[in-house]
């Protein structure tokens, strides 16, 4: 049976076991450096604890160590994998190539999306340098994903839920020329998710203060089937900086939709028990869209916020003072975070109490009737997140033995795996027949053990009376004799090899992020007679390619220039804002669009 994963984000310990709680295979959590998001760094010993925690359950614990190193970090870095290794955790995921030409322990590597897995060839390539898995470039269609699966070994990962860069990652350079904090080394200021305007080469304005590259999130919950077809090995969920319960919630959800496909396994153990139904509209979203899944489509932006606008609710049918009538199907409660857009602005209202279909607000409100009211908070819904933990456990099943009046117990697992004990003492023989009832019943109770007993089976017509505490001190040591059995049995990640024949044919320029002498080594070896540095390191010199994306504003404002004139426009284009300036590209034969500094 082929098997998938869900692989959830992990901020901190505690959002990494809440993911493996409420359904994911894995989890990927930053390290104390080099992780791709600054702000979610984690000491070692907190990475030990969850990989252990991971491990019971036979999920995977992912390290993201996915920024560009410098020349004066190398060490550093290296060290840190092998403390890593000695931990447990099952992978890295990497973006500079220069950790290859490390002396690594044999850990198992992944291709970042921040090396800009979106071509073909570059994706291969990668495939035969030994990583044991490729996360796919977010802007890939289901077609190409079903072609690359044709033509790669490698495990591939794809993102299906969550925040989308406006570029293709490994490829915008914006934050770091606008506040010299580079997206590639974790620090992205996010000038995605800044106002902009847009003008033509006479001034003409076309957009103004409008959030025209902040992308709505990603929501594949639709083509979970097909990326199953098609041969994806991991569903990977997007947020390294989301709180618990987000985690919570969209991986039950996610984990709910997988489990609809009975004839696919899933990497983890275990079955989940929650007391919610999974839905992503009541947590943290701009919006959804499916990206370019199947096709290109416009509304992938919300041009009035890069906030969470979360559920659409109704809309406000009159407003009294500080009571607002509205029509809605939902719910309202005491405590719910209401928001509305009021001239481009995004607005919002605390819900003190309701009356039928009237909320009640602490201030007065001045809303317009007509204007569309959406939940951001659902304050009943975070309650019960918060309230009623998930939790998992491995069903097993018992049988109990007699054996010169010892009894013995063989406790199996879901996976065949078998904890065996035989009593070292002796019981008497039961006078109550009864007593076999209360044994089982006993040997049933798992309490807070990772295991939950589904059914025993008590083999033989001898009974034997054994005291409460005996069969509770029993029981816990088959289950540990289980857990023993469990962990030597559970698969070891093993790294890839490396094709050191294989020459590198692509692009050599700057795009490559070569920032440290390891990597330039790297492409060295692998035929590349000359690479220009990383602009990390290279800095600006004359025009130069900020950003490159697959987004097109033309095509979001419905002027696609293969079906529109755009006789009103001179080109080109600028993108510009209080701060700064810069000039837009458009290649219509490949779809994309490039952002230029002009200074």
């Amino acid at each position: 049976m082929k098997k998938v994963e869900l692989l959830s984000p992990a901020k901190n310990l505690s959002t990494g076991i809440t993911a493996i709680n409420n359904g994911a295979d894995a989890v990927y959590i930053g390290a104390p450096a080099f992780g791709a998001r600054k702000g979610a760094a984690n000491s070692l010993e907190d990475i030990a604890c969850l990989t252990a925690y991971a491990h019971r359950f036979y999920c995977r614990v992912f390290v993201t160590f996915n920024t560009l190193l410098y020349d004066n970090e190398l060490a550093e870095a290296e060290k840190m994998i092998r403390q890593l290794y000695e931990i447990g955790v099952d992978a890295l995921i990497i973006q500079d190539l220069g950790i290859l030409r490390m002396d690594l322990p044999p850990i198992c590597l992944h291709a970042s999306t921040q090396m800009h897995n979106y071509d073909l060839e570059r994706i291969k390539f990668l495939d035969r340098m030994g990583f044991q898995r490729i996360v796919l470039a977010r802007e890939l269609s289901l077609e190409q994903i079903r072609r690359i699966r044709k033509e790669v070994k490698a495990e591939l990962e794809v993102f299906i839920h969550g925040a989308l860069c406006v570029s293709l990652s490994g490829q915008c350079y914006l934050s770091q020329y606008m506040f010299d904090r580079s997206a590639n080394r974790g620090e992205c200021a996010q000038p995605c998710r800044m106002r902009w305007s847009v003008k033509d080469r006479n001034g003409k304005i076309i957009i103004q203060d409008k959030y025209i590259l902040s992308l709505k999130d990603l929501n594949l919950s639709a083509y979970i089937g097909d990326l199953i077809e098609a041969g994806v090995d991991s569903f990977k969920i997007e947020g390294r900086l989301k709180d618990e319960n987000y985690v919570a919630n969209v991986t039950h959800y996610y984990s709910s939709l997988i489990g609809r496909y009975p004839e696919i396994g899933r990497v983890g153990s275990g079955k989940v028990i929650v007391s919610f139904e999974g839905s992503p509209e009541r947590s943290f979203n701009r919006g959804y869209s499916t990206y370019f899944m199947v096709k290109r489509e416009k509304g992938l932006v919300n041009p009035n916020t890069p906030k969470s606008m979360g559920k659409q609710i109704g809309k406000v049918r009159q407003v009294k003072g500080n009571r607002i009538q509205m029509d809605t199907k939902d719910i309202i409660h005491n405590g719910d975070g209401l928001c509305y857009l009021e001239n481009g602005e995004l607005k919002g209202i605390r819900v003190n109490s309701t009356e039928g279909t009237w909320i009640i607000c602490n201030d007065m409100v001045h809303i317009k009737p007509g204007t569309e009211l959406f939940r951001n908070y659902d304050h009943h819904f975070v309650m019960q997140l918060e309230k009623t933990k998930s939790i998992r456990k491995i069903p097993v099943s018992m049988q109990v033995k007699v054996c010169n009046k010892h009894l013995e117990i063989y406790c199996t697992d879901e996976e065949g795996n078998v904890g065996y004990i035989c009593s070292e003492e002796t019981f008497d023989f039961a006078d109550n027949p009864k007593q076999k009832e209360r044994l089982l019943q006993q040997l049933m109770k798992c309490g807070e053990s990772d295991y939950e007993c589904k059914d025993i089976e008590y083999i033989g017509e001898e009974i034997l009376f054994v005291p409460v505490g005996m069969a509770n001190a029993l029981r816990r040591k088959v289950l540990e004799q289980l857990s023993y059995c469990r962990e030597k049995n559970r698969e070891r990640l093993l790294p890839g090899v490396e094709d050191k024949q294989l020459h590198y044919n692509g692009n050599t320029d700057w795009h490559l992020n070569v920032v440290n002498r390891n990597a330039a080594l790297f492409y060295a070896e692998h035929g590349v007679k000359q690479i220009e540095t990383g602009f990390e390191k290279k800095g600006i010199s004359g025009k130069c390619d900020l950003m490159h994306a697959r987004y097109c504003i033309l095509h979001e404002l419905g002027r696609c220039r293969k079906i529109h004139p755009n006789s009103d426009l001179q080109f080109p284009l600028y993108l510009y804002n209080d701060k700064r300036k810069f000039e837009l590209e458009f290649d219509c034969n490949k779809c994309e669009m490039k952002i230029w500094c002009i200074d």
